[in-house]
């Protein structure tokens, strides 16, 4: 287990309990809300809990901006490097482009146009090339790696979700971008209730 997963693993541990345990459940009403729901016996349903940790504790804001990163930094021993490695996540949508000659994972941050290489370590994902997905990268000691959240999308939808992403990306806000991020989430989890129905149809902004 490296640093980064060792401390979110503490911080999950400490914000879900005792007196956090209501900030908790508000934050999981939220992101249902948000995106919607999943029933527990769904294949996806481990995912979507690593999703939802990752979204409580680098996105979901109380009533005075804060997040449980900010108390967690604030509050316990984190490396500088780490803590401002921390405060910028990248929480994007990504395209598995290829495995490079040196047996790194090369993706496309579609939102964002730019090229992400992971650190050869983090080659334990379960995705194929071309797979399209929504996830968080958090670059420490000028290496990259990927959280556990990870929600793949269908392919077909590539097209579409190119033209909303270049769209948001030219209001160059944070809200906006994660506005979008979680529109897609929601769109994939109405996709699981609607398998009847082409993709193509349901991923429409």
């Amino acid at each position: 287990m490296n640093l980064i997963e060792t401390h979110i693993n503490k911080i999950m541990d400490h914000y879900t309990k005792g007196d956090y345990y209501d900030l908790l459940i508000k934050a999981k009403n939220e992101f249902v809300d948000k995106t919607g729901m999943i029933d527990e016996e769904a294949n996806e349903y481990e995912s979507r809990m690593n999703t939802f940790n990752d979204w409580f504790i680098f996105n979901f804001r109380r009533e005075d901006k804060r997040r449980v990163i900010d108390d967690y930094i604030q509050n316990f021993t984190v490396e500088a490097e780490l803590a401002k490695s921390f405060y910028n996540i990248n929480f994007s949508l990504f395209q598995f482009v290829k495995i490079n000659f040196r047996k790194q994972i090369v993706l496309k941050d579609i939102l964002h146009n730019e090229k992400v290489v992971l650190k050869k370590e983090d080659c334990n994902l379960a995705l194929l090339e071309d797979d399209i997905f929504l996830g968080r990268i958090i670059n420490f000691e000028n290496k990259n790696y990927i959280l556990k959240g990870v929600t793949t999308l269908p392919r077909e939808v590539l097209s579409n979700l190119k033209k909303q992403a270049k769209k948001v990306r030219k209001l160059n806000s944070d809200v906006a971008e994660e506005e979008f991020l979680l529109t897609v989430e929601k769109l994939k989890i109405k996709s699981l209730h609607y398998g009847h129905l082409n993709s193509e149809k349901i991923f429409v902004f």
